[in-house]
């Protein structure tokens, strides 16, 4: 506790619970206390308002003191709103001198996409922050949730959540009830359980979109296994593993005035619960995890990162962007399938070698050297055009030629795809245009202009491509784009959050079941059809949440049964050149459990350029975001 038992008071007048700052030194009080501010001092249970503008002073002595040492994160308690059984409405007041000192500096404006991977030098996963803890259940989430949106979803405010079996039955679904209260009967008595008999798994999904810091385990929270040790019933276990992804730190509280005792059952004979099996448990559970894939370790440190999408057409790939995107293991080889199966249905048809073979936007070659090795276990012989603009990667495929003897029937073409004339039409073009959302890099425009190289039975690779759509919850994401050229203190850029960023979803949570299909495009699309395109997507909502924008995917056919796809239901597992695309909304909406979001995208162009615009006209009606391509758009050029 930061304040000795009855010192509370203002600045000077406050008793801390320590003599002075000299207790430790600052890196000790920076990397290894956590302070936990009063639980008296919620403004908003104050009797009156001299009482409740005491307790607002007493919780900004006591953050202000914490600021003072340096502490890596303070635990509020939790607003009484959350309580079973409280007849306080709203959690406001004490929002609001939370958030006072949040605008004030008191603790940076940190940034809860945090992998933790900052400041481990000194002993820190994480910037400094203050932390509400909740209960974890709907009501503490409600709780949350209003919380955080007074406060403006401040990046440094976080969460603590406390796991106990402390609940009470307004959390439960209790329709029966309800309805007996409602026509004036008496309330039955209810029999309490454990508080994670009444999660359900999405409940516990919820909080993964969090920005939780830290989990809080109480002794109740823990039951006795059939050797009478402790251990977490399988909704808390659930929590636990999947906040362990966000490098979350536990608190074990002490045991309470009726530890855990569980008698006789088991070779032990019993055993009391003790802060060392507990610590010992969650020790264990930590290291049960699975070791992460080779993909997961790829993606590790782009978890969360907002990245821009390319402009394939405006810039040039550098060395090592080819490089990452050449590492990956599932990509190439789904794309020398889709050439194996064509070079089979020619060859089985009896079709004259050598086949025209146009690879568009060639990089540094991997899409020729699937060819080739496609063509090589066949025993097809291949006429390839390697058509690059970028003239520094031409240098490597200039190189390739040279080098490599499969490389013989290469010619290296320095040119736009979309004006180049080839000798002669071709057989089969190949290109690798598609960007996390399908069509965000222009495939369709590109595949457009070049499909004059195309022989009339001729084959494009990739037929056809869809993109789909989700709403999602992720605090953390949208924090950090309405962040990222300043906080909302000094004034937002409003054009951050009319832009779409290429993200490895982590931190995030989606409240409608799945994805709904938005655009799709064939190949080759001789009568030249507009590319332009509008959707309009319903999602019901599984449980209340508060959706932050919207994550983009795309599920590709290459050719015959070969695919490949950023969809969550059809994923090619091992890829790793796409991450998902995510579309912030301006304003955070807040979506109950059985209520229909109406999503609305649009797909446009002009001379110059394309772009996307989205709005919601269901829960409620959201302005169009990005109207005209003003804040972001691919271009042309």
């Amino acid at each position: 506790l930061l304040v000795a038992p009855g010192g509370h008071g203002s600045g000077a007048d406050m008793t801390p619970s320590v003599d002075s700052d000299l207790v430790l030194d600052s890196r000790a009080w920076r990397t290894s206390v956590v302070g936990a501010s009063s639980e008296c001092l919620d403004p908003d249970i104050a009797p009156g308002p001299v009482e409740a503008e005491a307790h607002a002073v007493g919780i900004a002595s006591e953050l202000r003191w914490a600021s003072h040492l340096g502490l890596r994160a303070v635990l509020l308690p939790p607003p009484a709103v959350a309580n079973v059984g409280c007849t306080v409405s709203s959690c406001s007041s004490y929002a609001r001198i939370v958030n006072e000192l949040l605008r004030a500096g008191l603790f940076p404006d940190s940034s809860a996409s945090s992998n933790g991977s900052s400041n481990i030098a000194d002993g820190t996963a994480f910037p400094p922050c203050v932390a509400l803890r909740v209960p974890c259940s709907s009501r503490g989430w409600a709780a949350w949730n209003g919380f955080r949106t007074l406060c403006g979803h401040h990046r440094g405010l976080w969460t603590a959540l406390e796991l106990s079996a402390d609940v009470g039955p307004a959390d439960a679904d209790t329709k029966a009830v309800v309805a007996t209260v409602a026509a004036g009967e008496q309330q039955p008595r209810q029999k309490r359980r454990h508080a994670s008999a009444i999660l359900d798994e999405r409940e516990v999904d919820r909080w993964l979109g969090e920005p939780v810091r830290f989990v809080i385990l109480t002794a109740s929270a823990f039951v006795p296994n059939k050797q009478g040790f402790p251990v977490l019933p399988k909704m808390y276990k659930s929590l636990l593993l999947g906040l362990f992804k966000y490098n979350v730190q536990v608190i074990l509280a002490e045991p309470e005035d009726q530890p855990l005792v569980q008698s006789g059952g088991g070779e032990a004979g019993g055993a009391v619960d003790s802060l060392a099996q507990r610590l010992s448990y969650v020790a264990r559970l930590f290291q049960s995890r699975p070791p992460l894939t080779p993909a997961q370790r790829f993606a590790h440190s782009h978890l969360d990162c907002l990245q821009a999408p390319l402009q394939p057409l405006q810039d040039d790939l550098e060395s090592e962007t080819y490089e990452l995107f050449e590492a990956d293991p599932v990509k190439y080889a789904k794309y020398a399938e889709a050439v194996l199966i064509f070079l089979k249905e020619r060859l089985a048809n009896g079709r004259a070698q050598p086949f025209i073979v146009g690879v568009l936007g060639a990089g540094r070659g991997p899409l020729v050297a699937a060819a080739l090795s496609a063509a090589e276990r066949v025993g097809a012989s291949l006429s390839v055009w390697a058509v690059e603009k970028n003239p520094n990667a031409v240098h490597t495929l200039r190189h390739r030629k040279r080098k490599e003897a499969a490389w013989s029937c290469v010619e290296v073409v320095l040119s736009d795809m979309r004006d180049w004339q080839a000798p002669r039409k071709a057989d089969l073009i190949i290109s690798e245009l598609l960007g996390s959302f399908g069509d965000n890099e222009l495939s369709p425009e590109c595949l457009d202009g070049a499909q004059r190289l195309l022989a009339e039975d001729g084959v494009c690779i990739p037929r056809s491509y869809t993109s789909s759509l989700a709403p999602v919850s992720a605090a953390a994401l949208w924090a950090e784009a309405r962040g990222l050229v300043g906080s909302a203190e000094t004034g937002l850029d409003p054009s951050l959050l009319d832009t779409a960023y290429v993200v490895q979803l982590h931190r995030a949570f989606y409240p409608a079941s799945a994805p709904k299909d938005c655009f799709t495009f064939k190949h080759p699309n001789w009568a030249l059809e507009s590319n332009d395109r509008s959707v309009e997507c319903l999602f019901e909502a599984d449980l209340d949440a508060l959706v932050h924008g919207f994550g983009g995917y795309f599920d590709c056919e290459l050719y015959g049964n070969a695919r490949i796809s950023i969809h969550p239901a059809t994923f090619s597992e091992g890829m790793v050149s796409w991450f998902p695309i995510f579309f912030p909304l301006q304003v955070p909406v807040f979506i109950r459990r059985g209520q229909t979001m109406r999503v609305h995208m649009w797909r446009r162009h002009d001379a110059s350029k394309v772009w996307y615009e989205w709005a919601l006209s269901e829960p409620v009606a959201t302005p169009i975001q990005n109207a005209g391509g003003r804040s972001w758009h691919i271009s042309l050029l």
